[in-house]
């Protein structure tokens, strides 16, 4: 990783520290939601994380098109962009029920709603309704930021991951807020009759996505997206167990999505990165990692610093902002500085390991690397957060 490569990743990361601050925001602001419908709180994880995962994805496979000759930088409908576009749209909307689904069942076995029925409903609608829109947002955004990139001379790994998951985080709280108050007016018939709907249009998404090209995306990716779920509901279930602290606390609640989005994006470039590099056969897949990777580790580990830093601080500032009860600036700073070098260890290994593996076993990178970063990142991110914040003996 050169000069301009920390430079633009920096940038990047930057935008979306900001980006994801406004999410904070909006999560810390509509924590009385959570009063509501509290198995909302399991949906947030892997909504966010299901945008970044298929949309990172999306943008990093155009990002080897584009790097190896098999697209050319023009915003013009072709078959391997269409196919691509229709299998990650199936992949949204297809993960967002069973998300919902999800949701409802574990929500039920911890106790936080009892009607399982009604509630299934509630959330499958919910998480459903927020993916349509966010498609109609991300997806054609990926393609742009891609394309455009590349055209004015970036390196689209070093920004499709972290900006797609900036726009995603902007968008998807929003979007699950609102459809959460959408669904909570319908009658129960006009849920069922919205289900059905749903649950009817899957097959035509899924016959748009067959292709050669469409048909491996879905294989490769289905799998690893649905342990991508189970990953992102663990990250749910841990914030689900503290919810009672952080609604005390709610100004603790802020940085969660810059610091998880952070972490999955640094990931992202670097998976993104190590794609590239094996594609054009700069990167021996060996167990061992060569000196051009550990140059990128330490590059990645300098932006890190003043990146977590800075999600500390304008964390603290927004909470002051909006009067929201938190802890002092040195305890949160403390806080995401100390969280942070430990989620990088982990983005290290799990950026280069899961790159080589899936190469050489034949899986396209672009397609395994980046989901199941962001994944583990959200739980391991959260794990590290709440290790952080009882270190300080806050919670």
């Amino acid at each position: 990783m050169n000069f301009r490569d920390v430079k633009e990743s920096f940038v990047a990361l930057i935008l979306c520290t900001l980006g994801d601050l406004i999410t904070g925001i909006v999560m810390g602001a509509s924590s009385g939601e959570f009063n509501i419908i509290p198995a909302l709180i399991l949906l947030i994880p892997p909504s966010i994380g299901l945008r970044g995962n298929i949309c990172a994805s999306l943008g990093s496979r155009l990002g080897s098109y584009l790097h190896t000759g098999r697209m050319t930088p023009k915003l013009r409908a072709n078959t391997l962009l269409l196919r691509n576009i229709s299998s990650s749209t199936f992949l949204l909307i297809f993960f967002s029920i069973v998300n919902g689904a999800l949701a409802a069942g574990i929500a039920y076995l911890m106790g936080l709603d009892l009607n399982l029925q009604e509630m299934s409903i509630d959330l499958i609608l919910i998480s459903s309704i927020a993916a349509f829109f966010s498609a109609l947002f991300m997806i054609p955004a990926t393609v742009l930021l891609a394309i455009g990139s590349y055209r004015w001379g970036w390196n689209p790994d070093n920004l499709t991951a972290p900006l797609i998951t900036l726009f995603g985080d902007i968008i998807t709280l929003p979007f699950v807020f609102a459809s959460a108050d959408i669904v909570l007016s319908f009658g129960i018939m006009l849920k069922i009759a919205g289900l059905i709907l749903i649950i009817v249009s899957m097959p035509l998404l899924y016959f748009a996505s067959r292709s050669e090209i469409g048909y491996r995306i879905l294989v490769e990716s289905s799998p690893v997206l649905a342990f991508c779920t189970i990953l992102e509901f663990g990250a749910g279930t841990i914030l689900g167990g503290e919810l009672e602290k952080f609604l005390v606390i709610a100004g603790l609640l802020t940085v969660v999505p810059a610091f998880l989005e952070d972490g999955g994006a640094m990931g992202g470039i670097l998976a993104a990165r190590f794609s590239s590099m094996l594609h054009l056969g700069l990167l021996e897949p060996r167990i061992k990692p060569q000196k051009d990777v550990v140059l990128n580790f330490g590059a990645m580990h300098a932006v890190s610093f003043p990146i977590f830093l800075l999600v500390g601080v304008f964390g603290y500032t927004v909470n002051m902002t909006l009067s929201l009860p938190t802890v002092s600036l040195g305890e949160m700073i403390f806080v995401t500085l100390v969280a942070g070098q430990l989620l990088m260890l982990l983005i290290d290994a799990m950026s280069y390991y899961f790159s080589i593996l899936s190469f050489k076993k034949g899986l396209d990178p672009d397609n395994i690397g980046i989901p199941l970063i962001t994944s583990f990142m959200d739980i391991l991110g959260t794990a590290c957060y709440i290790i952080s914040l009882r270190i300080l003996g806050v919670i």
